[in-house]
């Protein structure tokens, strides 16, 4: 019999652009042929059926602590299904059915009550944690598994021209992770620096921000004289993103990422040039694909966005680093070693 794995569709829902959403999409692209992938949602919705044999189940609710601790175990149990994964850093504490966490979230999400929070984060000590093989361990409570990485392969294929409604410059350089207020303003100062070089011909596109942030960023972009150059672009259907990525001449990431479902990991799956701050986790995804610059020297950091983009000699060497680096995640090693985890749990 199939191995009957359910899917915690929350971020699917509510964050549909984040690393943990998009994360839940590359398990679900990739889920072995031995399993019954299925899917909960806290809504009514087709979200995920584009995959064929992905069968959803839902559950109406808006409390994610309640989400976490007792909806998906009572629709894993419901369901026969025999484990449970998710891409957030929590799991049921009292559950019975295993629960398997790969944690793709880059920012510690609010999770209703501090008891709720409190129970995600004790689940983990009696979950297994998937983890990046070419990664350090975490500092995480669970039984940790280490894994191959695995990309959503629509990154690496063609695409279609994106659609004209979008809006969209021709080229661009693509921001698309979770950014603080802090970050905003750093990621501003630095695009003051380049701006003037190349603000017209390569605008900066940054996408999927979460609506306070993006307000806060909105108001700032007059306040550094970038309202022409930059691009808020906080809604957009996942469908686009391989097409967005691919059309990019850049890709440009702060802080430290997750360390699965990244904007890294999915620049690196289209070939393309990279400019990040420096920090060991960024430079175990990277490898050599991307142009390092110190965390808090924003001078640098916007040198390095015009480097990358005018530069060809430079830009090139960053592309075929990232087409390397990418060509080492094979689906079929991520696949096997993920059914591995699977049948034990069963």
């Amino acid at each position: 019999m199939p191995i009957r794995v359910l899917h915690d569709g929350w971020p699917l829902v509510h964050t549909p652009l984040s690393s943990a959403a998009l994360h839940l999409r590359t398990l679900l692209a990739l889920a072995p042929q031995e399993t019954e992938p299925l899917l909960a949602l806290p809504v009514a919705s087709a979200i995920g059926t584009e995959r064929e044999r992905v069968e959803i189940v839902h559950q109406e609710t808006m409390d994610a602590g309640r989400w976490q601790q007792q909806t998906l175990p009572r629709l894993a149990e419901k369901h026969l299904a025999d484990c449970i994964h998710t891409t957030q850093t929590a799991a049921s504490l009292l559950g019975k059915i295993p629960a398997v966490v790969s944690p793709a979230e880059t920012a510690k999400p609010a999770r209703g009550s501090r008891l709720a929070e409190a129970q995600g984060f004790g689940g983990l000590a009696r979950a297994t944690v998937l983890w990046p093989q070419d990664m350090e361990r975490p500092n995480l409570p669970g039984r940790i598994v280490t894994v191959p990485q695995g990309t959503h392969p629509d990154f690496k294929h063609g695409h279609a021209a994106l659609p004209a409604e979008l809006g969209l410059p021709e080229e661009f350089i693509l921001v698309h992770t979770h950014l603080s207020q802090e970050q905003i303003l750093s990621l501003l100062e630095s695009w003051t620096w380049a701006a003037a070089s190349i603000g017209e011909p390569y605008p900066l596109l940054i996408l999927g921000l979460e609506d306070p942030i993006n307000e806060f960023a909105s108001k700032r972009l007059p306040e550094f004289h970038v309202e022409d150059s930059v691009k808020l672009v906080p809604k957009i259907q996942d469908e686009h993103l391989p097409g967005i990525y691919q059309a990019s001449a850049a890709v440009v990431h702060l802080g430290t990422p997750s360390a699965w479902g990244s904007s890294l990991l999915h620049a690196l799956a289209c070939g393309k040039g990279i400019v990040a701050q420096e920090n060991s986790t960024v430079e175990a995804i990277v490898g050599k694909a991307a142009y390092l610059v110190p965390a808090r020297d924003l001078r640098s950091f916007g040198a390095a966005m015009i480097t990358v983009v005018v530069d060809e000699k430079a830009r090139e060497k960053l592309e075929d680093a990232a087409w390397q680096r990418a060509q080492q995640w094979k689906p079929a090693d991520f696949q096997s070693e993920l059914l591995k985890v699977y049948e034990e749990l069963a």
